[in-house]
């Protein structure tokens, strides 16, 4: 629970109302057994794309729309919060 609170206090500056927020909580959720290093568009997208009933292509561009300003890609953006909190 510490874990998870942590990272969601990381992810404060990323605007919640955009549906891109849950679909990278879920990415997070999905890619922690591996720290991070799952192939998101073949492994991770697909499986929230069908949680959410919409294409990957459409959870890949949410994600991308979220993390806008952070001035990187969402693998890296996962991989840093992931590496903070080992």
């Amino acid at each position: 629970m510490v874990f998870e609170n942590e990272i969601l206090k990381q992810m404060r500056r990323l605007d919640k109302k955009r549906k891109g927020y849950k679909y990278l909580i879920d990415a997070i959720i999905l890619s922690l057994p591996k720290c991070g290093h799952l192939p998101l568009y073949k492994q991770v997208f697909p499986v929230i794309a069908k949680k959410y009933n919409v294409s990957a292509e459409s959870v890949e561009r949410d994600i991308r729309y979220v993390l806008r300003n952070q001035n990187c890609s969402t693998k890296k953006y996962i991989i840093k919060l992931l590496e903070k909190h080992k």
